[in-house]
């Protein structure tokens, strides 16, 4: 299976008062290049990273990963998913994971890539709440990358199978929103 993956960090980060491409896992990797590392070490190819303008790859080393500008922050993030997802080549499934749910394996990454057939998406799931990374069967990339606009990605999603993967460890749940958040994290 082809497979790519886009990482939504076009926020302005605003309840966190800095930027979630520069925070630090506990390994000292910053929350963007870990993903990138990871996404890229299962064979995602490519792995496409949205940004906004203010970005600077000097304090956030992405890889090889291919950099998107979202220059229209006001349309929220599913446009920042959807400039992403009009980078994959057709035929690519795709995995969703923003830049502010740090966790990610291989182990999640195999388990996902093992569920999901081309006209569905999978999620992980902990005690019944849903967790990152998204994966997008390659029908649904394809129809989701060539509309013009997504103004809802969820509800977009409706129109596809969708199926929920039981995974065994809590932090598929993490989202880090504010330096709160992030002190848990890292505590």
């Amino acid at each position: 299976m082809l497979i790519s993956a886009v990482i939504p960090a076009a926020g302005l980060s605003q309840r966190m008062g800095s930027a979630k491409t520069t925070l630090t896992t506990e390994k000292k990797l910053t929350f963007a290049g870990h993903l990138v590392d990871v996404f890229t070490a299962f064979g995602c190819n490519p792995v496409i990273m949205v940004v906004n303008e203010e970005f600077n790859p000097a304090t956030c080393p992405t890889g090889d990963a291919i950099i998107v500008l979202n220059r229209r922050l006001d349309k929220g993030r599913s446009w920042s998913i959807l400039l992403g997802l009009k980078r994959v080549p057709e035929y690519h499934a795709c995995f969703i994971q923003n830049v502010d749910n740090p966790f990610l394996e291989l182990s999640l990454l195999e388990v996902l890539a093992g569920a999901v057939t081309g006209n569905s998406h999978v999620m992980p799931i902990f005690q019944g709440h849903g967790g990152h990374p998204l994966l997008l069967g390659s029908e649904v990339v394809d129809h989701l990358r060539n509309m013009d606009e997504l103004p809802d990605f969820r509800q977009e999603l409706k129109s596809f199978a969708g199926y929920k993967i039981p995974y065994h460890d809590e932090r598929i749940l993490l989202n880090i929103n504010t330096p709160a958040d992030y002190r848990a994290y890292i505590g």
